[in-house]
């Protein structure tokens, strides 16, 4: 693995070298991944890296561990940031889950407002309490959208650190989580959210295309990385009345 990032840790490197290979398609649902000591094999690393990138997979759902089968790659959902999209389709038994494949939905993201520097907002129900009142954050917005329905509004709350160059990274039709991960070494590992339901506003209204006063998802989440002086913050407003939300956090 001589073309490893010195930035980046063996196993996340690992981690996101077997991640690609399943978005790719060269690991298809149902496949075996190469097992522990093939992984070791091949790749020249030691068993507790080997186990700690699978986990990762494990966690985010690309695969799932069997005894005495190894590991199986599980079919991807379709994914806006940490969220998956169930099509919601009414008068079906409510036994059935209805789930679209990959070729199904165009998702697509643009760019609101492109990051700049500015304080803390006071919108946001966590605070930063670690950090000092005169820390600077980038602040940007942005809108997901299926087959040209918009589904999320979000803003997102970073601290300028270990950013370098980010408003000139390309965010449009991006996966933000990839893009910490890949450019900047900075992995998600958990977080706390809070959940509210509410009648769209005039401002959100308009960005998600419905009358004001309908009912949307507020979330708000302070997400936690593998370096302890970094957590970030997401303030989404989600319609829900075509998709049902589901994922893991």
């Amino acid at each position: 693995m001589t073309d490893q990032p010195n930035r980046i840790p063996q196993y996340q490197y690992l981690y996101e070298t077997l991640r690609q290979d399943i978005i790719r398609g060269v690991f298809k649902a149902g496949d075996l991944l190469p097992s522990e000591s093939v992984l070791q094999q091949q790749y020249r690393l030691t068993q507790p890296t080997i186990r700690q990138a699978l986990s990762l997979l494990v966690q985010e759902g690309y695969i799932k561990k069997h005894q005495g089968k190894g590991s199986i790659v599980q079919a991807i959902p379709i994914g806006l940031g940490v969220m998956s999209l169930q099509t919601h389709v009414a008068h079906v038994d409510e036994n059935a889950a209805v789930s679209e494949g990959p070729s199904a939905e165009v998702i697509t993201t643009i760019i609101l407002a492109k990051p700049i520097l500015c304080p803390f907002p006071n919108e946001l129900l966590f605070y930063p309490t670690d950090e000092t009142p005169d820390t600077q954050y980038y602040c940007l917005e942005r809108l997901r959208s299926v087959n040209g329905n918009p589904v999320f509004f979000e803003k997102l709350i970073l601290p300028n650190r270990y950013l370098p160059n980010l408003s000139r990274q390309r965010l449009t039709n991006r996966s933000f989580f990839d893009l910490l991960r890949t450019k900047y070494g900075l992995v998600v590992t958990g977080g706390e959210q809070k959940i509210q339901a509410l009648a769209a506003d005039q401002s959100i209204a308009g960005q998600l295309q419905i009358e004001p006063g309908s009912p949307v998802l507020r979330l708000e989440k302070r997400i936690d990385t593998n370096k302890s002086d970094f957590s970030f913050y997401s303030l989404l407003f989600a319609r829900t009345d075509q998709f049902l939300l589901q994922g893991r956090f």
